[in-house]
């Protein structure tokens, strides 16, 4: 018997609508209860048991069935209890924590290999981060992973991940190249690690680092009440309120840069407070690099679970665009894909999760089905984007520091800030530090990543990302003393938007994952409402989808 799903169980929200409770204090509602004053986790041994008893005949066939094919026969439909759409990691989450409670899981994604754009790709034998490029949803170049321990638990997958220093360097360059050498300082991620950094890396006045000190506890201190209530409230303003020195406000909006967002007077205080919150409700956050023995780089974390779904029978197909969420008259009736022929192949599903952001989501579903305050959310999310420049180069060893002459030993991010106005210019790290396959053996990866901020009208010149990027590319050769020694290739990179979790900072109350209204759909990507960061929010986003059916599976049961 599958072991429970952690923390999922009915409770009551002050509308007295019945809900999933999933991981900490997310909540997921459920439609019509028929018990509303009895609380039982709908996982536990009893009810998981009675329920899998009602279905079990009749999904061992089908799934048997379902398994068997070895080609598409886009004549007839693939029929299954649940349609993702999207094979990044909210998807796979969701599809693998779903196969592995014997639920016929079918996962259909455009791009030709799993993971989206957080996944990762080969070239020359090294992995490249930054997914695919007909992928959608959002990546990252590191991990932050608390929901993701929570995911891995349900679905029953170990994944491997080395748990690293949440250590940062800030470089701070001269407004002209030349004119001066970078000053770098070092410190944590978090609150107390900032206080570290706050003369060197955010030029705080030794004088007024107790200040700074105050100002972050006063962050930390924030209930999740508060933290909700101040997401619409923007940086700037706050800080006009409550901190009266002009230079420590300088100080706190340069701290926002470099925890990444250039515009750091419109970022949320809500999601500032929940940056630093302590969530004891939530396993300790582990900062890490995926370290599969045999995927490099972010695509570490995506195989254990697309490995679960196929091994509980579930199916992934790749090269099949999601094109329509297909409805009848009583509601979802599945999923409609096409290949690059466009062929289609109907896969028939009561339950439909569509694990890409909202604004992605929308255009597969008929216009008369989206509601305008969701078509509004998704509009504003959609204006709150960033592409991303990056220079990748394949090293034959290890650079040594300028500084010291020792080769670079540090296992995480450098922050890139540029000038008096310490502005924000990316930052740097060595992949193959963390992950033992992000580079062959006895080599290197070096990463440098520019993302830049824009609104969906927006479309700079090639030129001017070369020229950030460029900037970058030159500090290094100045950082490391024999760089040109050691590389063996290198290359642009360019990622088209959405490169990055963008609107995390983005003053905006997000969405439930059950906010289309429609019953069995659902919309799990990387937009969802959401104290996690980058690749734990998609953890998160599949586990709140997998509970919303689990729930719905109960219901029908109970009421059966």
């Amino acid at each position: 018997m599958s072991p429970p799903l952690r923390s999922i169980r009915p409770t009551r929200n002050r509308r007295t609508r019945s809900c999933v409770r999933l991981g900490g204090n997310s909540r997921i509602p459920r439609r019509s209860p028929t018990r509303q004053n009895r609380e039982h986790d709908i996982l536990s041994p009893s009810p998981l048991h009675r329920l899998e008893s009602w279905k079990a005949g009749k999904l061992e066939s089908r799934k048997a069935t379902s398994s068997s094919m070895s080609e598409l026969d886009f004549m007839r439909p693939i029929h299954c209890d649940v349609a993702i759409a999207g094979a990044g990691l909210s998807g796979l989450v969701a599809g693998a924590i779903l196969a592995r409670r014997g639920r016929r899981v079918v996962v259909v994604d455009r791009a030709t290999e799993i993971g989206g754009r957080g996944g990762a790709t080969q070239h020359r034998g090294y992995w490249l981060d930054g997914g695919q490029r007909d992928a959608v949803d959002i990546g990252d170049l590191q991990v932050g992973w608390r929901y993701g321990q929570l995911a891995a638990g349900a679905a029953g997958v170990e994944v491997p991940i080395r748990v690293v220093e949440p250590v940062v360097r800030v470089h701070q360059l001269p407004e002209t190249p030349g004119s001066g050498e970078a000053q770098v300082a070092q410190g944590q991620w978090g609150a107390k690690g900032f206080i570290d950094l706050a003369i060197g890396g955010f030029g705080c006045p030794e004088a007024k680092v107790g200040e700074l000190a105050s100002v972050l506890a006063k962050l930390a201190a924030a209930t999740a009440e508060e933290r909700r209530a101040a997401i619409p409230v923007a940086l700037g303003g706050w800080l006009a309120q409550n901190v009266s020195d002009a230079e420590l406000r300088r100080v706190v909006l340069t701290m926002v840069k470099v925890i990444y967002f250039d515009e750091p007077s419109r970022a949320s205080v809500g999601r500032l407070m929940g940056f630093f919150a302590k969530r004891v409700d939530l396993p300790p956050l582990q900062t890490a690099y995926p370290d599969h023995p045999e995927v490099g780089g972010m695509q570490g974390l995506m195989e254990p679970f697309a490995r679960c779904i196929r091994e509980g029978g579930g199916r992934i197909l790749l090269d099949l665009e999601p094109a329509l969420v297909d409805f009848d008259a009583s509601g979802v009736r599945g999923l409609v894909a096409r290949n690059r022929s466009h062929l289609v192949l109907e896969v028939r599903a009561p339950n439909v999760i569509l694990a890409m952001p909202v604004w992605q989501a929308l255009p597969l579903l008929p216009a008369s089905r989206v509601r305008p305050a969701l078509a509004e959310l998704a509009s504003r999310l959609e204006d709150e984007q960033a592409d991303a420049i990056a220079w990748q180069a394949g090293l034959t060893r290890l650079p040594r520091l300028r500084s010291t002459g020792e080769p670079e030993s540090h296992v995480g991010w450098n922050r890139v800030l540029v000038g008096p106005d310490r502005r924000y210019l990316g930052g740097f790290h060595l992949p193959s530090l963390g992950s033992r396959r992000a580079a062959p053996e006895g080599r290197h990866l070096l990463h440098a990543f520019v993302a830049r901020w824009l609104r969906k009208d927006e479309r700079p010149e090639w030129s001017a990302a070369r020229d950030a990027i460029g900037r970058v590319v030159e500090h290094l050769h100045e950082f490391y003393l024999d760089l040109d020694d050691c590389i063996d290739w290198s290359a642009h990179q360019f990622i088209e938007r959405p490169a990055c979790l963008a609107w995390f900072w983005a003053p905006i109350v997000r969405h439930d994952v059950d906010v289309a209204g429609w019953p069995g759909l659902f919309i799990a990507g990387t937009t969802i409402e959401s104290e996690a960061g980058p690749v734990d929010i998609s953890a998160h986003a599949g586990l709140a989808a997998a509970g919303a059916i689990l729930a719905e599976d109960l219901l029908a049961w109970e009421q059966a």
